[in-house]
């Protein structure tokens, strides 16, 4: 067998493993949307991430905003970033180790005005004013929180795409409730291996599950050596991407330049793409 056909052999399953939902017409609303990550926060300003006044704040500027679910112990969704409380809280437990009520009475970054939010809370909040970035954590609850994500929404005002870095997460959004864009997070595989080893990191760094995920857009870390998966997708698939977490005014030039969904903080935020929220 020749080496050109072992390559052809290659890059057909490469493409076949790879293969994104490409439904460009669902997603062409989406290029160049600007979310604020999890949040408009500033911890200087006193606004903590992922908290309402956060969101809040993303509001009243006109930006969409990302955010984090998850479990608490008693089922309720809570918007909370990390695995565990120990960054945020100075607590080591998990979060789903803590009731709603217990995790109301921690508070973050050490305000005592700063608390967790559920993600009913959040809705009420922003109303359907600017989108929304849902993020879904993977726990030992995923189909749980993804049909809760579900119930929250079904008669939410506002437009709302999904994520995950757990491809059976995306999966089960393009089985259930496949009018839903759904993105696919991706980093380099030295982010996976710590947790997961070296093979199942290789197949999650290089979107080899997009097979099963059929994604219709991904979310790559923009800010990590440069890695193969995402710009395969760009150049083979013309798949649309989102950047995160985008903290430069350079690269969120860049980022804008390529119609990418540009998911920014701090000095990466760029211009509000509508007018401001009254």
């Amino acid at each position: 067998m020749s080496i050109w056909l072992i390559l052809l052999i290659v890059l057909a399953l490469l493409t076949f493993l790879t293969h994104p939902s490409l439904r460009y017409k669902k997603t062409r609303r989406w290029r160049g949307e600007r979310f604020a990550h999890r949040g408009l926060h500033d911890i200087d300003a006193g606004i903590v991430e992922n908290t309402l006044p956060a969101f809040r704040a993303a509001v009243e500027h006109g930006f969409g905003m990302e955010l984090d679910i998850q479990f608490s112990k008693d089922m309720q969704v809570v918007v909370f970033h990390d695995d565990d409380l120990q960054r945020m809280c100075g607590d080591p437990r998990k979060v789903y180790q803590l009731t709603l009520a217990e995790l109301k009475a921690l508070p973050l970054a050490g305000r005592e005005d700063a608390r967790i939010p559920t993600f009913r809370e959040v809705l009420d909040l922003v109303g359907g004013r600017t989108p929304l970035l849902v993020e879904l954590k993977s726990g030992p609850f995923n189909r749980s929180l993804c049909e809760a994500l579900l119930a929250h929404m079904k008669d939410y005002p506002g437009e709302y795409i999904v994520e995950s870095f757990n491809p059976l997460i995306v999966t089960w959004f393009r089985f259930h409730a496949r009018q839903l864009v759904r993105g696919q997070l991706v980093g380099p595989i030295s982010d996976y291996i710590p947790t997961v080893g070296r093979f199942p990191a290789f197949v999650m760094a290089g979107l080899l599950l997009n097979s099963l995920a059929r994604p219709d857009f991904v979310a790559y870390d923009a800010n990590a050596p440069r890695f193969f998966s995402p710009h395969f997708q760009r150049f083979m698939f013309r798949t649309p991407l989102a950047a995160w977490t985008v903290r430069d005014p350079g690269l969120s030039a860049l980022v804008t330049r390529r119609n990418e969904i540009n998911i920014f903080e701090g000095a990466g935020r760029p211009a509000a793409k509508r007018a401001t929220a009254k």
